[in-house]
C-alpha cells in the first residue's frame, strides 16, 4: 500500500543551488532524493513547499513523498535521514500524511524572516545574514511596510522567469523587530518576518530590498503605493541578498 510522508526539514543553504533539482550544482531536493533512494531503496520523487533560492536557507521547510514499497515507520525513515545527511540539513520530524496532502498546494500561508545586521562582519555570522553598512532606519521601513499589507497585484515584485500568470496576493503580516545575537550581544540584528497566502519568484526578497532602500532613504515609505501599482519590476528596487533569508514557517 502507498503511504504519503510528510517532512519538515531545515537547512543551512550556503553551499547549495536552493531547493530544486536542477542538472548543474548541488540541491537541497537532490541530496535528499539520494539518501532516500540509499534508505529505502527506491527511486522517491521529493516534492517541497516552494523553491528557494541558492544560499537561502530554512528554519522549518516541509516537503512530502509517496513510497510503496518500504515498511519503515516515518520515525525510522527520520532517524535514517539525520544518520545520512549531511550537517546542514536536518529531518525535524516525519510523519504519515493523508494520501491528498501535497506540500505546496496544501500550504494555506508561509513566512519568511530575513537578519540583517547593522555594521560590521561578525565570524558567527558569515553567510546568514545580510550586511548594511551606514545608517539603517528602522522606523522608516515599518512605515513602508505596512503598504504591503493587505491584497495587492506584486508584479512589481516579481522576478523574470516565474510561470505564474496570477500574480495577486494576501500580505497577511510584517513583523520587524531588533533580536539578540547570544553569542555577541554587541552584534545588532534587524530581522524582518512577511506572511503571504503565498509568494511569486523571489518576491520576499524583492520586497525586501525595497524596504532596504527605505530605510537607507534611498526611496521614502510613501513610494511604496506608486511602486506596487505600476506593476513594473524596473520600478522597485534591487533584489535583496539571498544569505540573510530564511523559511520560517508553512502553515496548512
Amino acid at each position: 500500500m502507498e503511504r504519503n510522508i510528510k517532512l519538515v526539514i531545515s537547512y543551512n543553504g550556503s553551499r547549495f543551488s536552493g531547493w530544486q533539482d536542477q542538472k548543474t550544482g548541488i540541491t537541497i531536493q537532490g541530496t535528499i532524493e539520494k539518501a532516500l533512494k540509499q534508505i529505502l531503496g527506491e527511486k522517491i520523487k521529493l516534492t517541497g513547499c516552494g523553491r528557494t533560492d541558492g544560499r537561502v536557507h530554512a528554519i522549518s521547510y516541509t516537503a512530502n513523498f509517496r513510497t510503496g514499497s518500504s515498511r519503515l515507520a516515518p520515525q525510522q525513515i527520520k532517524n535514517a535521514l539525520n544518520a545520512t545527511l549531511p550537517d546542514d540539513i536536518c529531518v525535524k520530524s516525519a510523519r504519515g500524511a493523508k494520501p491528498d496532502f501535497h506540500s505546496r498546494y496544501s500550504a494555506k500561508e508561509k513566512t519568511y524572516r530575513y537578519l540583517i545586521v547593522r555594521g560590521d562582519r561578525n565570524p558567527f555570522l558569515n553567510g546568514l545574514v545580510c550586511y548594511v553598512r551606514g545608517n539603517l532606519d528602522a522606523e522608516k521601513i515599518r512605515k513602508a511596510a505596512a503598504y504591503f499589507l493587505g491584497e495587492h497585484d506584486f508584479s512589481a515584485f516579481q522576478a523574470a522567469g516565474s510561470e505564474k500568470r496570477n500574480t495577486v496576493r494576501i500580505v497577511s503580516k510584517i513583523t520587524i523587530r531588533n533580536e539578540k545575537f547570544t553569542l555577541d550581544p554587541s552584534v545588532k540584528i534587524l530581522s524582518v518576518e512577511i506572511t503571504a497566502n503565498g509568494f511569486l519568484y523571489k518576491m520576499a526578497r524583492n520586497i525586501l530590498g525595497t524596504l532596504l532602500y527605505v530605510g537607507k532613504s534611498k526611496l521614502q515609505p510613501e513610494d511604496i503605493p506608486g511602486i506596487i501599482k505600476s506593476k513594473d519590476r524596473k520600478k522597485a528596487p534591487p533584489t535583496a541578498p539571498a544569505s540573510g533569508l530564511y523559511l520560517k514557517s508553512v502553515r496548512y
